[in-house]
């Protein structure tokens, strides 16, 4: 057993003291908070969402986030979550979660309603008649997203960079079995996951990238 093999032999047998078991489980896809009922969510909405997620919803949770959340989607959010959400007020459910996720770093989007797309979005064709009024709704826009809140469409959402760089890889530790074993030639982790450094030379021998996906996009190491 060569030096680089040894030390992940050993990693691996520390992380599986601390935890319950070694299991790893390949292209897990990762947990994206849903902020609103489940049965008011168009069903073919749902669908595309799963095909990169593990879709938990807020009317399962109480007043703390999950855990292991890589993403929380406010979906139809009203104007009273804007103005708090950008005050740091957080005396509903909704604007607690949105409150927390922020201190938390974790990805944040909103998808407006109609009535306040209508005024937030450019894309949208329906323009408010008080212009000034809009220009005090879009001030709190501008606020939540200094924060690193991505207010949009569901269908940029789609194309966003939070949906488009999901994790393939969600554990603590990435080895060269694993390496070996995926498919995909991106390996996208967390910052949080251990790489041995025997699966970074695997990585480049087979030709495969490693990804660490923050909130602000993709490194490859």
């Amino acid at each position: 057993m060569n030096h680089h093999a040894l030390i992940e032999q050993i990693v691996v047998e520390v992380l599986k003291r601390l935890d319950k078991s070694d299991k790893q489980h390949l292209n897990v896809k990762p947990k994206l908070l849903i902020v609103k009922e489940a049965a008011a969510i168009d069903p073919i909405q749902i669908k595309k969402l799963e095909t990169s997620w593990t879709l938990v919803y807020s009317d399962d949770q109480k007043e703390n986030l999950p855990k292991d959340i890589q993403g929380i989607l406010f979906a139809e959010a009203k104007q009273d979550l804007l103005v708090k959400g950008a005050l740091g007020m957080t005396d509903t459910l909704e604007s607690s979660l949105l409150a927390e996720a922020l201190l938390e770093g974790i990805s944040v989007s909103l998808i407006p309603s109609v009535t306040l797309g209508n005024v937030l979005l450019s894309t949208n064709q329906k323009k408010p008649v008080n212009n000034k009024y809009a220009a005090h709704l879009i001030a709190y826009k501008n606020t939540l997203e200094g924060f690193g809140v991505k207010i949009q469409s569901f269908e940029r959402f789609l194309q966003s960079d939070l949906n488009r760089h999901s994790l393939s890889f969600t554990e603590r530790v990435l080895t060269q079995r694993h390496v070996k074993l995926v498919e995909e030639e991106k390996i996208t982790v967390s910052p949080k996951t251990i790489i041995t450094p025997l699966a970074r030379d695997t990585a480049r021998e087979l030709g495969k990238e490693i990804c660490v996906i923050d909130i602000e996009g993709a490194d490859v190491l």
